[in-house]
């Protein structure tokens, strides 16, 4: 068999394939206007891909090329709102589902792992905006004895982030974040510090410069040492015992 006519029978396959991959979902594809892409063959495995009438990925197909027929080895899903903003996405590995308010900010995010073939619930976040959609406040729950249970909220503006952790009765401060900014809102100092059960306390300290064209120029990494700011040291191997 000529070169040329192995490589008409190949694409053939390819394209059989797609038309069968289009047929098996219910011909919805063809109803929608979604189309599916196959990607070019690497060491066995290739991706059969489907998208729908606005380009989002909607479904990948992973197979392996196992006893003379393609074999699916996993599939990725994902719907989209009319604002082709991500609701749900679902994987071998775990499942994630957002919401989002009219501004289409992004308002919770839930995922679920997936144990003993059942997807279960393991954690879920919900973001507030002020009036310019700029992110104010996020709170972390996790999913404990069949309920969800709060875990850590951070309260965030542009010169202080302050995170928070939950005692099973009330909130507890954890550690805050302080940013100083320029006359051009380039951040030149970040404070970390961690809450002692009375203050806040010094961790560690990062300093920028920046030139004109606020390109930034120079960045200091320091560590408090209970008394003074001393540049950061990094981890050292122990000497070995002879």
């Amino acid at each position: 068999m000529q070169k040329g006519t192995k490589s008409y029978i190949y694409y053939v396959k390819r394209l059989i394939t797609s038309i069968c991959y289009l047929l098996l979902s219910g011909g919805a594809a063809f109803a929608q206007q979604e189309h599916t892409e196959i990607t070019p063959v690497y060491n066995g495995f290739r991706h059969v891909i489907t998208y729908d009438e606005r380009n989002n990925k909607i479904c990948d197909i992973e197979q392996e090329f196992l006893n003379n027929k393609w074999t699916t080895i996993e599939t990725e899903k994902t719907a989209y709102n009319a604002a082709n903003k991500v609701t749900w996405f679902i994987s071998p590995i775990w499942q994630n589902f957002f919401t989002y308010d009219a501004r289409n900010n992004l308002l919770s995010f839930t995922r679920q792992y997936k144990y003993d073939s059942v997807y279960v619930n393991t954690e879920r976040y919900f973001y507030t905006y002020d009036s310019n959609n700029t992110k104010t406040r996020e709170i972390i729950q996790r999913w404990t004895n069949g309920e969800w249970v709060n875990k850590s909220r951070t309260t965030i503006s542009p010169a202080l982030q302050i995170s928070q952790v939950w005692d099973s009765t009330q909130w507890i401060n954890s550690v805050q974040q302080t940013l100083t900014h320029d006359a051009r809102g380039n951040i030149i100092c970040q404070l970390s510090q961690r809450w002692d059960g009375k203050q806040w306390e010094n961790v560690e300290r990062w300093t920028y410069t920046f030139d004109a064209n606020n390109k930034q120029l120079t960045y200091v990494d320091e560590i408090w040492d209970g008394k003074k700011w001393g540049p950061w040291q990094p981890m050292r191997d122990p000497v070995p015992v002879k």
